[in-house]
């Protein structure tokens, strides 16, 4: 009931654009999910839970559980679970500024002490975008953000998932065509050069034989 009148109030208050304004007034009462687009076509996606001060997490425990599947994939009917690309990697830490997009930190972050865990995963997608949902029946919301490797300066683009939402369709890094052409004629001129020489060396033992 507490999570319906939250959820009431946001949407009357502005809807998503004051979303984490309004978590963030009272800690994070969400899994901040950073999503960083790296070079060719490779994706990282850092999920932190605050278990010390956020109320929808009573323990670690309780954080683990929300992080081992806080998002899944959507690809063209199916959902796809984080897990299946690979097993993510667990850290520990206290701090929020890199996991949190800077104009919406938690309050008390410079002074208080958190206890965040952090699930990241790392892949390469075959999509040229990714588009995020929130399976249905989740209690703890998701504020989505990205942040650009190639340009830091760039100010992160953000959204919160509540359960069943999808996020817009999320352009990834792709490999440009004229690196993936060059790397395939330096890969075949090295195969070329290899085979000459074993050849021009079988030819040389047969004239010394």
């Amino acid at each position: 009931m507490m999570r319906l009148a939250r959820t009431l109030f946001i949407l009357a208050a502005g809807g998503a654009v004051l979303a984490p304004l309004c978590a963030f007034g009272h800690g994070a009462e969400f899994l901040s999910a950073k999503l960083t687009l790296l070079p060719d076509a490779e994706v990282l996606l850092e999920v932190t839970a605050d278990y010390g001060g956020n109320p929808m997490l009573a323990d670690e425990s309780a954080a683990r559980e929300a992080l081992a599947d806080p998002v899944r994939l959507r690809r063209n009917d199916s959902l796809i679970s984080l897990n299946t690309l690979g097993t993510a990697k667990i850290t520990h830490h206290q701090n929020w500024a890199d996991y949190a997009p800077a104009a919406y930190l938690p309050s008390g972050t410079e002074d208080g002490d958190h206890s965040l865990i952090t699930s990241a995963w790392r892949w390469h997608s075959a999509e040229p975008e990714i588009i995020f949902e929130m399976p249905k029946g989740k209690f703890n919301d998701v504020l989505l953000w990205t942040h650009d490797a190639a340009d830091p300066g760039v100010p992160p683009k953000w959204m919160l998932l509540l359960a069943g939402d999808r996020s817009r369709p999320i352009p990834i890094q792709q490999t440009p065509w004229w690196r993936s052409w060059m790397a395939a004629a330096g890969a075949g001129s090295l195969i070329l050069l290899g085979t000459y020489f074993v050849s021009r060396n079988f030819t040389f033992r047969q004239r010394t034989l």
